[in-house]
């Protein structure tokens, strides 16, 4: 009988194991199956042209600017949200008493909760006014939706940058402060860099939620697909492409396979942060 629980609560354990690996074959099928007559038609002008004027004759499908505006949106926001996230991460685990603790995990379990299209409104209403005052000739632009960015990251990236740092042996801080270090050092030197692994998968995750946020870049970066010369300047990424157009598209057609095609483009990037992620941290871990 105890032979019997075992077999079944393994076949179950690895039934839901294989269905998250079938679901990702089949998302990744699925979109290289919409892709491909774009992909045949366009050919390399997808990744190679500035041009995205799918419904002039003849049309233009390149999604060049488009991903340079999702990669520069996402450096500037990654460069607010990371350090954030880190010293915050690194308050709580060091420096804040339980009661501070516990505030600061309610405030980010409040804050992961709001939906990204609450924070776009917040943006709109009370931020967008402050950027024509300091000198943006665009209310929506790449400074606005980074802040917006942040603001929707940043409970996630404290949370699993805190989680790192804690599940550290306490033994080896104890080991550093009996040596004469600072508490400081002992937490950022000691501390951090035998949680580096974790720390950078946190950095990695949060990237890849940044990359494919959608409705807060629709809603403040602009939509404008142009080359942006300055953090004022309103862009276009290529999930704010994706959700504005894919509604009003024929569904069969050029424009419907590109806009998959875009969407095949940010799943392969988010593939291929999350692959190096998994080696950098097993190579650290040894």
């Amino acid at each position: 009988m105890r032979e019997l629980k075992h077999l079944l609560n393994s076949i179950i354990i690895k039934t839901f194991a294989l269905t998250g690996i079938i679901a990702l074959i089949l998302i990744f099928g699925f979109v290289i199956k919409e892709s491909i007559p774009a992909l045949e038609k366009a050919g390399m002008e997808i990744f190679t042209s500035f041009d995205w004027y799918p419904t002039f004759d003849p049309p233009s499908f390149g999604i060049l600017t488009m991903l340079l505006n999702s990669i520069i949106l996402t450096i500037v926001s990654s460069l607010i949200v990371l350090p954030l996230g880190y010293i915050i991460a690194f308050f709580m685990y060091d420096y804040a008493t339980e009661f501070e603790k516990r505030m600061i995990k309610s405030s980010i379990d409040l804050l992961s909760g709001v939906p990204s299209v609450i924070i776009g409104m917040f943006l709109i209403i009370y931020i967008s006014p402050w950027m024509l005052e300091i000198g943006a000739w665009s209310a929506e632009n790449i400074l606005l939706a980074s802040i917006g960015l942040t603001i929707l990251s940043l409970p996630y990236t404290a949370s699993l940058m805190e989680e790192a740092m804690s599940s550290v042996d306490i033994s080896l801080k104890e080991g550093a402060l009996a040596l004469g270090t600072t508490r400081f050092i002992a937490g950022f030197k000691v501390v951090s860099k035998a949680a580096l692994p974790g720390i950078f998968n946190a950095a990695i995750l949060t990237i890849n939620r940044i990359i494919g946020e959608t409705m807060v870049v629709l809603m403040a970066a602009g939509g404008a697909n142009m080359l942006p010369l300055s953090i004022f300047d309103p862009v276009r990424p290529l999930t704010a492409a994706i959700a504005s157009e894919m509604g009003e598209v024929e569904i069969g057609s050029i424009h419907y396979s590109a806009l998959f095609a875009s969407g095949l483009v940010l799943l392969t990037i988010s593939f291929i942060l999350t692959l190096i992620s998994k080696r950098l941290s097993r190579r650290w871990s040894k």
